[in-house]
């Protein structure tokens, strides 16, 4: 524990941390995106280096970073194990069923983070924030996420699986275009 706390010390989670984390991913972003083709990896460092500086100097910022990321992460992990959980007691037999349940975890990914991005105080710094109604207590949102679960229960149990017009069409499109099955331009 005294090795965290030295690391908190010395500011390594409010300088280090951010930093590593905005010069990766636009680092990545820039590799992917090839602005400057295939040799330009050294404009990407260096761009990815000037942002991550700039991010870092503004404390607003890092102060949302530090407050959205360990939320984001328990949603990461608790979305894995769900996965993993309905993979291991579907197995192959039904694909649909994963498939759907895929699209809609995708969905309820980026519901989660929205959320929890703005609700980070994230509000304060980009001028909006979250309506004074949408502070729920724990029981609310407990019931909030039951009757969310038996709709979407009720709904796919009364579905038609050959239906190609379905509601579920939309979540394994969702599903396909992550997985990269969808349609290729």
């Amino acid at each position: 524990m005294d090795a965290v706390e030295s690391l908190e010390d010395i500011g390594f989670y409010e300088v280090a941390l951010p930093f590593i984390l905005i010069f990766t991913i636009v680092f990545a972003i820039l590799q992917k995106v090839k602005i400057f083709g295939a040799s330009g990896k050294n404009f990407n460092a260096v761009i990815a280096v000037v942002l991550a500086f700039l991010v870092v100097r503004n404390q607003a910022i890092v102060e949302v970073l530090n407050q959205f990321l360990p939320k984001i992460s328990l949603i990461s992990v608790v979305i894995v194990v769900v996965l993993l959980l309905f993979t291991i007691l579907s197995g192959n037999e039904q694909p649909s069923f994963t498939k759907h349940l895929l699209g809609i975890m995708i969905i309820l990914v980026a519901i989660g983070v929205i959320i929890s991005f703005v609700g980070s105080g994230a509000g304060e710094v980009f001028g909006f924030a979250l309506p004074d109604w949408f502070d729920i207590t724990s029981a609310d949102r407990n019931l909030l996420i039951f009757l969310v679960l038996f709709i979407v229960f009720f709904a796919y149990v009364t579905s038609d699986s050959t239906n190609t017009n379905s509601p579920w069409k939309f979540l394994d499109d969702i599903a396909n275009g992550i997985q990269g099955k969808g349609k290729q331009p």
